[in-house]
């Protein structure tokens, strides 16, 4: 039997209908990842049943855009290195933590939705914060939640950002190659589906950075700018935003606090997470496998996949941009 957390009935019910999950199937199509894991001596990848479910999630079963998704995961992880710095949790992390930028609200959009971001952009102290600094913060947070929320990986995320206050210093941090980067990580890395983000109280300065971020986004319709608070409640529904924003879904504090001891509980995690990834000499010395690069470019599938899993996306090219 696989050692995966059990869903709720609504998120299950999506498992099944969304991403053609089959409860007779999943030990088996596990074992199956697992073993084209090992065999790749390229690769050195997590292999539990939990994070390899969510990947095959992601890609609605479909085994191969699965292994492409794997592969380009840990080859970002490795190539982006001036982005990730070390994989281990350390005082800055912990100090963004605390700094009340990022929340992640408790209740999702209903039992089987996405669940919820909320971000308060003004927050962030640029004598001590740098755009990569925060970027490497998101990593983090996204790969615990791949490993503990299922309703992230299942029903994808609700990104909801307060631009009010934001510093100009950080704007002028932001550029197209940087945000290139993030993107590809976000976009093509992590198992989860961003189904839409709703900014509140953007300046004249940051929908400039906006309209940046349009122009990498595959899916523009994803980006709603407010003109203000009544709009998004309008558009979200109060039950789903924090109390600070005239919400019932949790506080600030208690989502700095959830996540710090998310941050403790991962740590070993993340310590670990030092031995994985790819060897680029080795991939080189054997014949292109699935998700393999020949001169560093990804093959393009045999066929499109599918909508949720966006396997042909040359990574290389735009990590070496």
């Amino acid at each position: 039997m696989a050692q995966i957390r059990p869903l709720v009935p609504e998120l299950a019910a999506v498992a099944r209908t969304e991403l053609n999950e089959v409860e007779s199937r999943v030990v088996s199509d596990i074992v199956e990842l697992r073993q084209w894991i090992e065999e790749q001596p390229y690769l050195t990848a997590r292999t539990d049943d939990q994070f390899l479910v969510g990947f095959l999630r992601f890609c609605k079963y479909n085994m191969d855009d699965t292994k492409k998704r794997i592969d380009y995961y840990y080859t970002y992880k490795t190539t982006a290195g001036d982005l990730l710095k070390s994989r281990r949790i350390d005082d800055k992390v912990f100090g963004i933590c605390r700094a009340g930028i990022f929340a992640t609200l408790p209740k999702p959009v209903g039992p089987g939705g996405p669940r919820i971001h909320f971000t308060r952009m003004g927050q962030i102290d640029t004598s001590l914060y740098t755009a990569k600094d925060i970027f490497r913060f998101l990593m983090f947070r996204s790969e615990i939640e791949a490993n503990t929320d299922d309703n992230w990986i299942i029903s994808g995320v609700l990104e909801i950002m307060d631009f009010s206050k934001i510093p100009y210093a950080l704007l002028r941090q932001f550029e197209a190659n940087l945000f290139k980067k993030m993107a590809a990580f976000l976009e093509y890395g992590v198992p989860t589906n961003l189904v839409g983000t709703h900014i509140v109280n953007a300046s004249m300065d940051a929908q400039i950075i906006l309209n940046l971020v349009r122009l990498v986004m595959k899916q523009k319709e994803l980006l709603h700018i407010h003109s203000s608070l009544e709009s998004l409640h309008k558009a979200i529904g109060k039950e789903y935003l924090p109390v600070e924003y005239g919400g019932t879904n949790g506080t600030y504090e208690e989502a700095m606090t959830t996540f710090e001891q998310q941050l403790n509980e991962f740590s070993s995690y993340f310590d670990e997470d030092e031995k994985y990834g790819v060897d680029e000499a080795l991939r080189q010395s054997i014949e292109p496998a699935v998700g393999a690069a020949t001169d560093k470019t990804p093959p393009t599938p045999v066929s499109p996949p599918s909508p949720k899993c966006k396997s042909s996306f040359n990574i290389w090219n735009l990590l070496s941009s």
